[in-house]
């Protein structure tokens, strides 16, 4: 009888576990199905846009039809989050009627956050795992798709081609020597492939993060080396609050600030240095030659975009103007109309509630760093926290899936927790 037991308990666990893959996949699944559209002669209609939202639904739908195998507690918090976002849509869209075009617009709207292939859905399908061994194992699995994906769909055209093809600020389709997307996207699988490597030591994975890594210096944008930087970092910290010695954790401590200092002091030269020696190999890339320049950290227009929203922060109310508020300020500046900040985004957004979700999100992100005492979990919760912290410089929080995971695993920690 208990044997039984445990093998209907695996054959759940596992159905969870191909979930949330099967989902992950989604990304994949939908360039296909773009592919095949195009070539039929679908580019663009009203039956383009039905089979899209057929394929991106499949793995909802399987939600849906085995739900009464789940227990409600791995999916009630879900269903509560979209409940609120649903209304947050409805309630903007009442008292600010001005939002309409940017919530129709298209690869840009409603569409882009409500699909249930689009990142909010990452909550539900991360949450319904209780075992963080089992979501490694899938991440891990989707990290080595998701990156001969990557290096097939993305990076290899381009490379043939010799550019990018890419939108500028005002809409317009230009060729770049860069990709300004490709580094965000390739992150994910370049810090698994990391965090993996450092977990079982295996050096196929740490070539394939530096290929990762390398990837991104030469070809993508420059920001996201530092989301590689804040990983290494925090897994820094997550040994250090692992030590059982309170002696040698301040040793680790000093040893971290002295690092930093050294970087702080010396990192200049070392780069400049390390810059002369790529570049009399023949290696080139746009990150290179900002190093040359000492433009490295130029904000690329933020500062205009971002003194934009605080100038409407400042004339919005106590509430701000609902979903996508900072839309109708950015958009006359850069064409994706989002601003570039989490933080910004929220409180032009949101207002007062906007403050109180920040408060909330660096309550969590701080407990889960610095205690959380399941090693596992906190070290998951990094993963995903890193990537997320791209949102302090680019994109909007409503399009970065591993925003909503880091979530969706702080809140299984803390559930699990409070059961122990």
């Amino acid at each position: 009888m208990k044997n039984k037991k445990m093998k209907i308990i695996i054959k759940k666990s596992d159905f969870q576990e191909r979930l949330l893959f099967f989902w992950l996949l989604d990304v994949i699944f939908m360039t296909i199905a773009r592919f095949l559209l195009s070539n039929l002669g679908f580019s663009s209609g009203t039956l383009r846009n039905i089979i899209l939202i057929i394929v991106a639904s499949i793995p909802l739908v399987l939600f849906f039809i085995h739900i009464k195998s789940l227990k409600v507690e791995q999916y009630l918090a879900s269903i509560a989050l979209y409940l609120i976002i649903f209304l947050a849509f409805g309630f903007t869209a009442i008292l600010h009627p001005e939002s309409e075009y940017f919530f129709l617009r298209s690869g840009y709207g409603i569409e882009r956050v409500l699909r249930p292939d689009c990142a909010i859905y990452a909550y539900l399908f991360f949450s319904l795992l209780d075992n963080p061994d089992e979501i490694i194992k899938v991440i891990r699995k989707f990290a080595i798709i998701d990156f001969i994906y990557l290096i097939i769909v993305q990076l290899l055209p381009a490379l043939l081609r010799g550019y990018w093809i890419d939108v500028d600020y005002l809409g317009r389709q230009v060729v770049r020597e860069y990709s300004l997307s490709l580094g965000y996207s390739i992150l994910l699988p370049t810090i698994i492939f990391l965090y993996i490597f450092s977990k079982k030591k295996n050096i196929i994975y740490l070539v394939l993060s530096f290929i990762g890594m390398g990837i991104i210096f030469l070809y993508a944008s420059r920001g996201a080396l530092l989301m590689i930087i804040i990983f290494i970092g925090l897994m820094v910290i997550s040994a250090i609050v692992e030590s059982k010695r309170a002696s040698y954790k301040i040793i680790k401590m000093l040893g971290v600030l002295i690092l930093v200092l050294a970087i702080c002091v010396w990192g200049q030269a070392l780069l400049s240095y390390a810059v002369h020696i790529l570049q009399s190999m023949g290696i080139e890339s746009r990150s290179l030659d900002l190093l040359v320049q000492g433009d490295f950290t130029n904000d690329s227009g933020r500062n205009t975009i971002w003194t934009a929203v605080i100038n409407a922060i400042k004339e919005g109310g106590l509430f701000g103007y609902g979903v996508f508020g900072d839309r109708p300020f950015v958009y006359p500046i850069h064409y994706v109309a989002y601003s570039h900040n989490i933080f910004l985004e929220l409180i032009v957004s949101f207002g007062i509630i906007g403050v109180g979700i920040i408060l909330f999100l660096m309550c969590i992100s701080i407990r889960m760093i610095f205690f959380c005492k399941d090693r596992r979990w906190r070290e998951l919760f990094i993963i995903f926290f890193s990537i997320s912290c791209q949102l302090v410089i680019s994109m909007s929080f409503w399009y970065v899936m591993e925003f909503w995971a880091a979530l969706a695993i702080a809140n299984k920690y803390f559930k699990i927790s409070k059961k122990r």
